[in-house]
């Protein structure tokens, strides 16, 4: 999924939605398989 498309599910804004994949890319719990969507670590 993209930023934007989860920042629309949950009705916030795409930054702060950034800002959480950031992080949760860096503790290694998603990963990206193409540019700008991202997926679960399985």
């Amino acid at each position: 999924m993209r930023p934007g498309d989860i920042a629309k599910m949950i009705n916030v804004d795409s930054k702060e939605v950034s800002k959480y994949i950031k992080e949760l890319k860096k503790e290694g719990k998603i990963y990206s398989p193409k540019r700008c969507y991202y997926d679960i670590q399985k």
